[in-house]
């Protein structure tokens, strides 16, 4: 049995076993894997304790050779990096990263187009202003609930069909979300996508490592990274092509049946279903498969990767030969009730989590989490604080620009081009008529109008004071009494016809694209800049100095007041938020065991999206300016601490 243990591999001459498996070569020596080996070797940290169970349908008997030592997981990581060593990498793992970094795309761009869609949404599903932030924040939750869900379903399913599934799911739902007619439809079609989202990023980056050999796994994520930076700077791309650019021409585009924001969520969906037509040529990752005891399949998805890097960036084609597992033949699995499968995986997916706080990983476990958890948190809240800064600073901009017309007497005047910005005081309107035009900003205090006209006019934020209207129509306007018509108006002989009952909010048709655009094509460039820094040696980004950087720059959100540099702040954080999320990644993919990496993962990006979900909504709030810079340098010291923890527990 020792024996057996010691060795991994043996060359086999049997004609049958050679060609179900393709060799490369005549194999004429024998791979044996020892402890000294793999001391040698530098095995996968971590992976030295007893996690790995063969699942219950695999012989555990040498029918046919000498099998892999499923107890023991750091022999099978070594094989593993190996077999991938010789393969080489080239086209194989470029078009598993292409996969990913579709997928990823999808998933960033999802996230970062809510703030394009919201002023049409708003208008169009009667969304209150109470009820907007939920947007986002229900977002937020349904991608933290399917990260943890889908990151433990990837150590049962597999990479692959893991990532398969959730992106089916994503797309779908983001599809239905075009077309909801409600409010409240729309946000449970959107919880729904966001699920399947949030298994992107435990599946995917993990999926991508593992099909990366050496070096080349650090270049992969790097690459995935870079795609998600992609697709964030994709979103104001689609924005700026697709959606009005204006409040004004958003309410008058709302006139159509299926206007514009409905297309751009349709836009979005591309990249998932790309990346699900993609994933048909990759192979299941085959560290999974060798976990579970599938190692004729992986053994066949090494020989795939060998095959199909054609051209390859790293090894010469057919300098090495990899060697045939002694395999025992394909048994099929014991009879067993549905509910006792049910049972063993719910049994599995509580061991995965009990696992990662246990002694050998809590540590880890608490360090990397604490660290992604408060570095999203300021990243999420510098995505709210700032662009409500900058919308204050607008608004009092605009409040200084305001036109203020008073004790005067307007005679037949005619208006039918937007009215915007204008305060009317003690004007006395004689046959005048406002037709066919918008009316924003606009109130008339104390006015008196006589033989006056309105018809077929759209308001925001347009009232009226204490105003008489005599022997006047007001007809086909979005203006009720009680409401744009306060109750200190007086109608003499005149009528109110017509009238389109509107929602109980204001449309602001004074909001502009050109803000919510600056900011998110900022912030993505820094992200998209930061990825190429994450294939730097760890001695030259240490997450330490990373995140210490980030309370340097805490002080900056008191004292900038200008739009454009408080873009260059959050640009600044959210390059440094890039490379700490490299960071966390690559630490997963190299100090848990493969049964337990999606896991991990899924758990720490959910914490971390609850997190964000949190400070987003402190910073909805609209705390000032002090209190912000004190809150992020908070955050930022704790996330400071946390990787100090990381770095002292891998030192041990």
């Amino acid at each position: 049995m020792a024996e057996e243990q010691a060795s991994l591999v043996r060359a086999r001459s049997d004609s049958e076993n050679s060609s179900k498996l393709g060799s490369f070569g005549s194999i004429t020596h024998t791979m044996t894997y020892t402890d000294e080996r793999l001391t040698e070797a530098g095995g996968e940290p971590g992976n030295n304790a007893n996690t790995a169970t063969s699942p219950p349908d695999e012989g555990a008997d040498g029918e046919s050779g000498e099998l892999l030592d499923y107890n023991d997981s750091s022999v099978l990581e070594q094989f593993h990096q190996d077999a991938l060593s010789q393969a080489g990498c080239g086209l194989s793992q470029v078009r598993v990263v292409a996969a990913v970094g579709l997928a990823v795309a999808g998933g960033s761009l999802e996230l970062a187009a809510i703030p394009f869609i919201l002023p049409s949404a708003e208008m169009e599903l009667c969304i209150l202003p109470h009820e907007k932030n939920w947007l986002v924040l229900i977002s937020l939750v349904g991608a933290s609930l399917g990260s943890v869900g889908w990151g433990a379903l990837a150590e049962r399913l597999g990479r692959r069909r893991t990532l398969l599934s959730c992106l089916a799911v994503n797309a779908v739902f983001a599809a239905i979300a075009a077309f909801m007619p409600t409010y409240g439809t729309f946000m449970m079609a959107r919880f729904c996508s966001a699920m399947g989202s949030g298994g992107i990023v435990p599946a995917g980056y993990v999926y991508a490592g593992e099909l990366a050999a050496g070096g080349g796994r650090r270049a992969a994520l790097a690459a995935a990274l870079a795609a998600a930076a992609g697709g964030a700077l994709l979103a104001p791309a689609l924005a700026a092509a697709t959606l009005p650019l204006t409040g004004a021409t958003t309410l008058i585009e709302n006139k159509e049946h299926f206007s514009a924001w409905h297309r751009y969520l349709l836009l979005c969906t591309l990249p998932i279903l790309a990346s699900l037509i993609s994933l048909i040529w990759t192979p299941e990752s085959p560290r999974y498969l060798l976990e579970v005891g599938r190692e004729v399949d992986a053994m066949m998805v090494y020989q795939r990767v060998h095959a199909g890097n054609v051209v390859r960036v790293c090894g010469r084609r057919g300098e090495a030969r990899l060697p045939e597992l002694a395999l025992p033949g394909k048994r099929p699995p014991p009879p067993a009730p549905a509910l006792a499968h049910v049972r063993h995986g719910v049994k599995m997916f509580w061991q995965a989590f009990f696992q990662l706080f246990s002694s050998a990983y809590r540590t880890t476990t608490l360090s990397l989490g604490g660290v992604l958890l408060f570095t999203v948190a300021i990243q999420f809240y510098l995505s709210s604080f700032i662009p409500l800064t900058v919308l204050k600073m607008s608004n009092a901009q605009f409040e200084a620009s305001k036109t203020i017309i008073q004790n005067t007497t307007l005679v037949e005047e005619h208006y039918n081009t937007t009215m915007e910005n204008v305060e009317f005081t003690n004007v006395t309107f004689v046959e005048c008529a406002f037709r066919d035009m918008l009316m924003s900003h606009v109130t008339f205090r104390n006015c008196s109008f006589d033989h006056v006209a309105f018809a077929n006019i759209k308001s925001s934020y347009t009232v009226f004071m204490g105003s008489t209207f005599v022997n006047s129509t007001i007809i086909d306007t979005d203006m009720e009494v009680g409401r744009e018509l306060d109750a200190w108006c007086v109608l003499r002989g005149s009528s109110v016809r017509g009238v389109r009952g509107g929602c109980a909010r204001h449309a602001d048709l004074a909001w502009r694209l050109a803000a919510p655009l600056a900011e998110q094509r900022a912030a993505a460039r820094a992200a998209l800049l930061a990825a190429p820094l994450a294939l730097l040696p760890r001695a030259a980004r240490p997450a330490v100095v990373i995140c210490g950087a980030s309370v340097l720059l805490a002080p900056a959100l008191y004292l900038v007041q200008e739009e454009h540099l408080l873009y260059v702040v959050e640009a600044a954080y959210r390059g440094l938020a890039t490379l700490v999320f490299f960071a966390v990644v690559t630490a997963v993919v190299h100090k848990y065991p493969a049964n337990l990496r999606c896991t991990a993962l899924g758990l720490l990006v959910s914490a971390s999206y609850m997190g964000g979900a949190v400070s987003r909504a402190v910073a909805d709030a609209a705390p000032p300016a002090a209190a912000s810079a004190t809150f992020c340098a908070v955050l930022a010291l704790a996330a400071t601490g946390a990787a100090f923890a990381a770095r002292t527990r891998s030192q041990k």
